[in-house]
């Protein structure tokens, strides 16, 4: 059985090198067989908007826009913070393919049956 991982994902274009570690790290997770779901919160709730994640390159890591991808490939369950959506002004339409919207009660149900990790 795969071991289960809840990534929350805190930073974008306000640090490029944590948000690009963190996608490098959910690929690494999904190649090696991991269930992942990634969540969006402050200001990683920007990779969720289309176009952002293509602008993040951090040091020494393969760029977002490369990884990506093979996140969208992997169809694995992708959340924004409602409220960080409200905060951001990020509408339905502004939303990467296969990103859903939640509240902090759906996130919840989520978080018994996986390792969480903050990034």
């Amino acid at each position: 059985m795969a071991k289960s991982y809840l990534l929350i994902i805190t930073h974008s274009t306000d640090d490029q090198d944590r948000a690009n570690s963190a996608i490098a790290l959910a690929v690494s997770l999904i190649s090696g067989g991991a269930d992942v779901v990634l969540f969006f919160t402050f200001h990683g709730a920007l990779l969720a908007k289309k176009g952002v994640a293509e602008t993040i390159e951090g040091k020494n890591f393969t760029p977002v826009r490369e990884l990506l991808p093979m996140i969208l490939e992997a169809n694995i369950p992708l959340y924004l913070c409602g409220a960080c959506a409200k905060t951001f002004e990020i509408g339905p339409d502004d939303l990467v393919p296969g990103v859903k919207i939640i509240t902090l009660p759906t996130l919840a149900m989520e978080m018994p049956s996986r390792e969480t990790i903050t990034l």
